[in-house]
This record gives C-alpha cells, sequence and structure tokens, in this order.
C-alpha cells in the first residue's frame, strides 16, 4: 500500500492532474502526513468529483489540513472518510467547510461582501457523504452534524454510523434534529446508521421522519 512516505513522491505528479475526476486512496495508510501533503495540491485539482479516504489511517490532524483545501473542490459529488480515527471536532470542521462559501464564490464576491456570511449557505453539488465508522466520533459530535446537513440538500446517500467498538448514543435532542433534517434532504436514498442507540421518544422521531420520506428506502 501506499505509506505517508510514498504519498509524499506521488503528490508532485498528482499536482499536474488538473483535470482528475476521481481519486481513491482508500486502505492505503496515509495518515495524517499523507494527507496533509495531498491537502497541499488538492486546490489544483478543482475538477475532483470523487474523493475516498476510507481506512487510510487519518484523525482530525489531518482533517484540520483538507478542510482547508475542500473549498476548492467546487465539483465535488462524493467524499468519503470512513473507517478512520477521526474525532467530534474533524467531523463537525469537515461537514461545516462542506457548505462554507467555495472559493469560486469569494472570486465573485470580494471579502467585503457580506453577502455571503449573513445569508444562509447551501452545498447544492455533494450527493454522498461517509463519515461512519470513525473511532473518535461520540453521539455529541453526530448530534451536530444532524444540525448541520440540511445545507447539504443534493444528497442521496449519507452514512453517519457509530464505530462498533465505540457505539454512538444520540440524546433525544440530536435524534429530533435529525430527524427534522430528513424532509430537508428530498433526494436522500440512503441513510446509515449502524451501530448508534437511540431514547425511544428520539428513535420514534428519527423512524417517522425516514417513513414520511418521498425517496429514502
Amino acid at each position: 500500500g501506499i505509506s505517508p512516505t510514498g504519498m509524499r513522491t506521488l503528490v508532485p505528479a498528482l499536482r499536474h492532474l488538473t483535470r482528475l475526476i476521481k481519486l481513491d486512496i482508500s486502505f492505503n495508510d496515509i495518515g495524517d502526513p499523507g494527507l496533509e501533503c495531498l491537502a497541499d495540491i488538492l486546490p489544483h485539482l478543482t475538477a475532483m468529483k470523487v474523493l475516498n479516504l476510507s481506512q487510510t489511517g487519518i484523525s482530525d490532524r489531518g482533517i484540520s489540513a483538507l478542510v482547508k483545501a475542500l473549498p476548492h473542490l467546487v465539483e465535488l459529488q462524493v467524499l468519503n472518510v470512513m473507517n478512520n480515527d477521526i474525532g467530534d471536532s474533524g467531523i463537525v470542521s469537515l461537514v461545516q467547510t462542506l457548505f462554507q462559501p467555495s472559493s469560486l464564490d469569494m472570486e465573485k464576491n470580494p471579502p467585503g461582501d457580506k453577502s455571503l456570511f449573513t445569508a444562509p449557505h447551501y452545498n447544492t453539488t455533494l450527493q454522498e457523504l461517509d463519515i461512519g465508522w470513525n473511532s473518535g466520533v461520540t453521539g455529541a459530535g453526530l448530534g451536530r452534524v444532524a444540525q448541520l446537513i440540511s445545507a447539504l440538500p443534493a444528497l442521496t446517500r449519507l452514512d453517519m454510523s457509530g464505530h462498533d467498538d465505540t457505539p454512538a448514543h444520540l440524546s433525544d435532542t440530536a435524534a429530533m434534529a435529525l430527524a427534522e433534517a430528513l424532509p430537508r434532504l428530498p433526494a436522500l436514498d440512503q441513510l446509515d446508521l449502524l451501530f448508534i442507540s437511540m431514547e425511544p421518544a428520539g428513535f420514534q422521531a428519527v423512524m417517522q421522519a425516514a417513513e414520511e420520506h418521498p425517496t429514502l428506502e
């Protein structure tokens, strides 16, 4: 597999693949140092539609580098960071960044233009978000994600499962936030919530929202 050192070797070549639309590094133990190297060149890969970083040994440190590059990936449709060591702060900052004003928006609206920051911003490009199975994510982090995901209305697939070693518990407040978000994700047809527990009231609210959703199976 690709190691952090191998990633450093690959990055100079990847930097010139400006039309690259899919990058799958899953199941390669690049770790945070490898992701930091990759994040440095991602702003050059603006045609990217699919980025798969599943099971690459990354944590919050690597995510903090990734979030600086994400606003440049204005075409991104699929993002997978499953099966890693990311914690609550990393996952929340990642989701928040996905609907921040993109680099394209920033060019159209100079820093003095407050309109980008006063109005809610939505990401209508991202279709699949896989953030489940991260060992450091708790119910509190997933609850915060639930409050944020309605800003991603084009989602067709969302995996926010807990980890089998450290299952997550969603409070009623977090579960209600998820239930309220589902109607605002009209294209969603797959929602994975494995290794997650809820209180009866929260569970009932999520189940009702899922049953009433037009496309969710």
